[in-house]
């Protein structure tokens, strides 16, 4: 997943589900732990919070 992200950055939560095959809500789980590890970082859309995409932290 992180693989994913760092090739895809930008990529929202249901794009990378698809992408790896595994239910979002697998994914999702995974972003989050991640995001909490600092190896990523959340990126919102300031008027669409359906929009949220991740990138690797710098």
């Amino acid at each position: 997943m992180l693989a994913h992200v760092a090739a895809h950055p930008g990529a929202t939560p249901r794009q990378t589900a698809r992408a790896l095959g595994v239910a979002e809500k697998v994914v999702a789980r995974n972003l989050a732990r991640l995001t909490d590890d600092g190896l990523l970082a959340l990126v919102e859309a300031d008027a669409v919070p359906a929009l949220r995409s991740y990138r690797l932290a710098c």
